[in-house]
């Protein structure tokens, strides 16, 4: 019998689709084909070597201590209050020519 089963208690444990995480690479160029390795893309391009990535959780599993990376690490967006900031900002129009 576990501890938990002591205790009454029941775990769960599920793992999200995707998750958002920082990812610090030791040579610039790197981030989106670790990433992509992993199952991932480039969420938010930050500079040469950090990015914001959409990971699977097993993706950022396979990535921790990673030789190429000096930190991948998971983000936490409380999103009512990302709602809140992103509402206060101005509207931005995105013309066809401009997007990737």
């Amino acid at each position: 019998m576990t501890i938990a089963e002591q205790f009454g208690a029941r775990i769960s444990l599920s793992l999200p689709g995707l998750g958002l995480f920082l990812m610090v690479s030791r040579r610039p160029g790197r981030v989106a084909a670790l990433a992509g390795g992993q199952g991932g893309r480039v969420a938010v391009p930050l500079d040469a070597c950090r990015a914001l990535v959409m990971l699977p959780v097993t993706g950022y599993l396979g990535l921790r201590g990673h030789p190429e990376l000096s930190f991948i690490g998971p983000v936490h967006l409380d999103q009512e209050r990302f709602a809140r900031v992103t509402a206060a900002l101005p509207s931005v129009t995105v013309s066809s020519s401009s997007r990737s």
